[in-house]
């Protein structure tokens, strides 16, 4: 493909944020299907699908202006490769949060959708681009835990918690989630949401 358009800045563009509001993180499985959208000036998902249902997604907090994704772009011997990354700290260690991310070990990978401060969802995690067309969860390009970092401190104004670094080789930009998040009321450490496509 071509270059065909070029890239204008508008007004909305120059008065973003940055940060994330939240994360949304789940497993992949060997039933999930994924809807890439290719139209003219698409660069997108249209749906995440497990066994033809919504596919069910964990969401996991964070302190303020203390999480990020990050995109690093090489190139080599003709092939681009993005590592895509998603970083964030969970104040005050506790047993039920140590739980949660002892299961982000667990399984062959993960995909992710970080929402950035302007309220955009990127996923993170799948790519089409070399993907295993017959089975999608076995494509590699999934999310993975790169390094947790954190502690007590030593004084009492010092942070308890512990940083999470996420990271996703993958063959591609991120794509936009075009889906419809419908959210779920749950008051325990990771909250149940639900995605599902736009009508």
């Amino acid at each position: 493909m071509a270059i065909d358009k070029g890239i204008a800045i508008s007004c909305a563009d120059l008065q973003q944020v940055g940060g994330l509001k939240h994360i949304l993180l789940r497993h992949w499985d060997s039933n999930d299907a994924i809807v890439y959208g290719n139209g003219a000036g698409e660069h997108d998902i249209d749906s995440i699908l497990n066994s033809s249902n919504p596919a069910e997604w964990y969401l996991f907090e964070f302190k303020n202006q203390e999480a990020n994704m990050t995109v690093n772009a090489t190139r080599e011997n003709g092939s681009t490769t993005f590592e895509c990354g998603l970083s964030f700290t969970l104040p005050r260690m506790k047993n039920t949060k140590f739980h949660e991310l002892q299961n982000l070990i667990t399984g062959c990978g993960m995909m992710g959708i970080a929402v950035d401060g302007n309220g955009t969802p990127f996923v993170l995690g799948v790519s089409e681009k070399y993907a295993n067309s017959q089975v999608a969860s076995r494509s590699q390009t999934q999310l993975h835990l790169q390094t947790m970092e954190g502690g007590s401190g030593s004084a009492y104004t010092d942070q308890n918690g512990i940083t999470v670094n996420l990271m996703a080789k993958q063959y591609e930009l991120p794509r936009e989630y075009i889906g419809t998040i419908a959210y779920y009321t749950d008051a325990t450490p990771s909250a149940l949401y639900k995605a599902t496509t736009a009508a």
